[in-house]
């Protein structure tokens, strides 16, 4: 409907979604919620999940108010209206989407690659910025390597360490670093 439209603020985000699942007012969801295929869901009020929001690198998700989940894995596009709210990662890895909170971020690691991201404020115990195809362009905001290290284990950080430009050594998995694998230790 037009007022569902209203919801979305990004021009681009907007032409996208005309065949939206919508949910009107707050949904709560056990286990994760994983959009893609062009996939496009509109929910109005809060969303809250137990688990992981992954959107690849077709999907749409929009969220009226508030977002809470473990980890928030961006390739496609997000819009949230309040704040975004992570026990774990927030991880904008592929370039194809656009992301926006329009409240404060928050988790235990935000690492963004080239994914279009903003967000009014960003809190992250370790934070860092890089880029998916230039190997040693990896900037802490807050934390470090090491504290990365720590979060992650080394399983988890062997394989994302070279893409961040944080080893040299090549992972078991040429493409580790897609998806949430890397973090299964973090918030558990």
């Amino acid at each position: 409907t037009e007022s569902q439209l209203e919801l979305v603020a990004d021009e681009d985000i907007r032409g996208c979604v005309d065949e939206a699942m919508v949910f009107e007012g707050d949904l709560t969801l056990e286990g994760d919620l994983d959009l893609n295929s062009g996939a496009v869901l509109i929910v109005t009020g809060n969303l809250v999940c137990s688990g992981s929001v992954v959107t690849d690198e077709t999907a749409t998700l929009i969220v009226g108010k508030n977002l809470r989940a473990r980890h928030l894995y961006l390739e496609g596009n997000l819009e949230v209206h309040g704040d975004a709210t992570l026990r774990g990662v927030v991880y904008g890895f592929y370039e194809a989407g656009i992301s926006r909170v329009y409240g404060t971020t928050r988790a235990a690691i935000g690492l963004l690659g080239n994914h279009d991201w903003e967000s009014e404020a960003e809190e992250y115990e370790i934070g860092a910025q890089f880029s998916n195809h230039s190997q040693g362009h990896c900037k802490f905001s807050s934390g470090d390597a090491e504290a990365l290290r720590t979060a992650m284990g080394d399983d988890g950080f062997v394989m994302i360490a070279r893409m961040l430009g944080l080893s040299a050594a090549e992972p078991a998995d040429g493409n580790a670093a897609w998806g949430l694998g890397p973090f299964a230790r973090v918030a558990p």
